[in-house]
């Protein structure tokens, strides 16, 4: 027999545990969490979701790897303004399959990054559907005159990222090509799309580095260094041959593949960064400039490079 409504919430409220964070004054068991800001510093607000059939399949994705990446996804966003997380909030849509091992293992892996991150799980909701939903939200903040956004890029500026790209599209290809039924394989590409670590650390180090504008790597590198340059009323151009490829991905997949939860950023020409932070590699592969667009300069000269990433709504 499938557990009520309220067995599931005492489980997950067991699970979460007891909240010793000076931030949050109230967590799970109440009508809403209560979460003190430090003081100067202003609220940072993200929501992220996964589907079933749509990010992912029973098949594709581990539960535990799930959980880790659903929280990982917002944690991201927290890390691309250069913020601390404060808590996080999960609503859950699940079939009967869900609510028992299955819940138990996805939670587990939330739970660790929470752990991990400081973001401790204070609120969220469940309900019953045919198709696996999660919804996270993850509370943060960062001094009121620091946050660092997509717009403040301007010409001149350096463009660079985080690690290498193009592992989560070459892992998630790899996934996709097993046969039913096959373990998923022990593969460091895999292991990238399954388990992204977001960038908390290095967020807040690029606000004190002087970073004008910022962003995660989420739709893929051409897609989102479009949004950021439109944000900033600017254009870029950058060099394939600086582009950091992870082991064994293609230029395509670093430029279209999503999932990478780097960081993206700018920093004026003066103000180099470190050749790597926490041994993450900074790169640069560009420069911010007047004209607006973005275009590519390769082997066989410079071209306009589309914005072609993930969209859903995409014809």
């Amino acid at each position: 027999m499938p557990p009520t409504e309220l067995e599931i919430i005492r489980k997950i409220e067991k699970l979460a545990g007891r909240i010793r964070r000076s931030w949050v004054q109230l967590g799970i068991g109440d009508d809403a969490a209560v979460v003190q800001a430090p003081a100067g510093h202003q609220i940072l607000l993200t929501t992220d979701q996964v589907i079933e059939k749509t990010h992912f399949t029973k098949e594709t994705h581990p539960p535990r790897a799930l959980g880790h990446k659903i929280l990982a996804r917002g944690l991201s966003d927290i890390a691309a303004m250069g913020g601390q997380p404060l808590c996080c909030l999960l609503s859950l849509q699940m079939p009967g399959w869900a609510t028992g091992a299955w819940l138990s293992a996805f939670l587990s892996g939330l739970l660790r990054l929470s752990k991990n991150s400081d973001a401790p799980l204070v609120g969220g909701d469940v309900a019953r559907g045919r198709l696996l939903a999660a919804v996270i939200t993850v509370v943060g903040s960062a001094p009121a005159d620091e946050i660092l956004t997509r717009g403040g890029a301007r010409p001149g500026d350096i463009v660079y990222v985080s690690g290498r790209l193009g592992g989560s599209a070459a892992g998630l290809e790899k996934l996709l090509r097993r046969g039913t039924g096959n373990p998923v394989p022990r593969d460091r590409a895999v292991r990238r799309h399954l388990w992204p670590e977001p960038r908390l650390s290095l967020g807040r180090q690029l606000r004190k580095l002087g970073a004008t504008a910022a962003m995660d790597l989420s739709d893929g590198l051409a897609m989102d260094l479009a949004r950021l340059t439109k944000a900033s009323g600017a254009g870029a151009e950058i060099d394939a041959a600086r582009i950091p490829l992870f082991p064994g991905a293609s230029l395509k997949q670093a430029l279209h593949g999503g999932e990478e939860y780097e960081l993206l950023f700018t920093l004026p020409p003066g103000l180099p960064p470190p050749a790597s932070f926490e041994k993450i590699p900074l790169t640069p592969i560009g420069l911010i400039r007047r004209k607006p667009g973005v275009e590519l300069r390769s082997a066989s000269g410079m071209q306009k490079l589309k914005p072609r990433g993930f969209q859903h709504f995409d014809r």
